[in-house]
């Protein structure tokens, strides 16, 4: 079976003078997408009558979460905090089959993940975070998260 993005959520740590918060993102219409090509090993021996290859390191791409921009909104407001202080963190996105959100230390910044729902985290920074004005439109804003690191399942139990 597969998953609705109905029901989806994604997160940000954002860390402060007061400790590790998990923050929801604002009303996204949008997260992804979530990958990154790998690059080709030449495996290929003078003999071999044609070429081979194995992978090679992953290159993360840049997520895309396009938003209506909302000044009153924390999370906007600390989207453009980060694309300021260039903050790398980590960031979650819960899939439909469950509706629990993670938690975090705010001491620590561990996070705990419900066995209830099927998350993806990464490491990533805002890369951009422009305001973009249109006639009869919301303000738009589409963040660039550029992913740092590898990606991480947490599997429904």
């Amino acid at each position: 079976m597969s998953l609705s993005t109905k029901k989806t959520s994604a997160w940000f740590v954002y860390t402060n003078s007061n400790g590790y918060t998990l923050v929801q993102v604002g009303c996204p219409k949008g997260f992804g997408p979530i990958g990154g090509s790998k690059s080709q090993i030449d495996t290929t021996c003078l003999e071999d009558t044609e070429k081979k290859f194995g992978p090679g390191m992953a290159s993360p791409g840049a997520i895309s979460v396009p938003l209506d921009f909302d000044p009153t909104k924390v999370s906007h407001q600390d989207i453009v905090a980060m694309d300021i202080s260039d903050l790398t963190t980590t960031w979650i996105v819960g899939m439909s089959d469950g509706t629990s959100p993670p938690t975090v230390s705010a001491s620590t910044g561990v996070i705990t993940w419900p066995s209830t729902r099927t998350y993806v985290e990464f490491q990533g920074y805002v890369a951009d975070a422009p305001l973009d004005f249109q006639i009869d439109k919301n303000v738009g804003m589409t963040v660039s998260v550029q992913r740092s690191g590898p990606k991480t399942y947490h599997f429904k139990a």
